[in-house]
């Protein structure tokens, strides 16, 4: 009888206790819904932008939905430079699966892709390391990246709605490089489009075959895409996909693709002791954070561009923005007018309302 009784007060108190952090959760969960819609509606408003929308998630759960105007969370969009993180993690799995090495270089791989342009006309070029791009180390200069000051100019003679690695890298071997590889950082579409040959070259399929087999099928994302309008940019700007996907994505980027044991992960590890405990860096196509309670991710994606090309004529402007925290809380917005708006106000003001909102 006793025994029963004990039983009894032992399993409603732990009911009890059960319901309290439930209660304190959905109590912080709406604090954290507040202060995220507040933020990023009054960024929108500063910036000028009319349309926007956000999906915030909390340990894999969605918790809030926000909208503005004509963007939706549940509309595919273009998600501009956070492709990036896609396919580093896509080449990260390459690596943990020992089909290619950090350390291997840029013109073996791409030996076959490179036979038909002229010789190099540094050698340094021959020095490019995987490890190398996927840090924006590469060695190129920013001012030889058409794909960002150029990209008008070049679409008059290309058509944006097709991948096209080959003639986007025609001219690579002509490039004097502005430092040594590894050496300096320097934020480049360029290293992001050769990643993606690098891809194709050693899985001998499609960039998008291998990245839908590796990355999307297993997490079950079947949203993701290449844009319709910006084809041409499938590595670097190019994915399409809900903001809640996306946010998906960027949660499991924290939870399985760096921190799986392999040598991406001691790469990581390897990379935050140089720079000093808790500082940031750039790596896999993001910026990243090591602290003893976790990772956090972030970036920012934008573009503008008008003009006509082959594929008929263009006005485009939007943007992005990630983070993935490392206390499990995740964010993904995207918005209209990317020109007119600054990314490191929002991040510093989200960051500063999170904060006093798990507080």
């Amino acid at each position: 009888m006793f025994k029963n009784v004990f039983n009894a007060i032992c399993l409603l108190t732990a009911l009890l206790h059960s319901a309290e952090v439930l209660a304190q959760d959905d109590a912080k969960n709406k604090k954290l819904a507040e202060a995220t819609e507040r933020v990023f509606a009054s960024w929108l408003a500063d910036n000028g932008v009319k349309d926007g929308a956000m999906v915030v998630m909390r340990s894999g759960e969605v918790i809030h939905r926000f909208e503005k105007g004509s963007r939706k969370v549940d509309q595919p969009v273009t998600v501009a430079s956070l492709t990036k993180a896609f396919t580093g993690a896509c080449v990260a799995q390459l690596i943990d699966a020992g089909k290619l090495q950090l350390t291997d270089k840029l013109a073996d791989v791409l030996k076959a892709d490179l036979a038909s342009l002229e010789k190099p006309n540094d050698a340094r070029f021959n020095q490019i390391s995987i490890a190398d791009l996927l840090r924006n180390r590469s060695g190129f200069s920013p001012s030889v990246d058409y794909t960002r000051g150029g990209m008008a100019h070049y679409l008059r003679g290309h058509d944006r709605k097709k991948k096209n690695f080959q003639s986007q890298m025609d001219q690579i071997t002509r490039y004097v490089l502005a430092d040594d590889p590894g050496s300096t950082y320097f934020y480049l579409n360029l290293n992001w489009l050769l990643l993606g040959a690098v891809i194709e070259r050693v899985t001998a399929e499609s960039y998008e075959e291998y990245c839908y087999k590796a990355i999307l099928q297993p997490i079950n994302l079947p949203a993701f895409a290449f844009s319709p309008d910006w084809t041409m940019m499938s590595t670097y700007g190019g994915w399409y996909t809900t903001a809640k996907d996306y946010a998906y994505f960027a949660d499991q980027l924290g939870r399985s693709v760096a921190q799986r044991k392999g040598p991406v992960n001691e790469w990581l590890l390897k990379l935050s002791a140089e720079v000093g405990a808790g500082k940031p860096f750039y790596a896999l196509g993001t910026n990243i954070r090591i602290t003893p309670r976790g990772r956090t991710f972030w970036h920012s994606g934008s573009w503008s561009a008008k003009g006509t090309g082959v594929g008929g004529s263009f006005d485009d402007s939007f943007g992005s923005f990630f983070v993935s925290y490392d206390h499990g809380l995740t964010y993904m917005m995207h918005y209209s007018n990317a020109m007119q708006t600054k990314t490191g106000d929002l991040d510093r003001l989200m960051g500063q309302a999170i904060r006093e909102a798990l507080q």
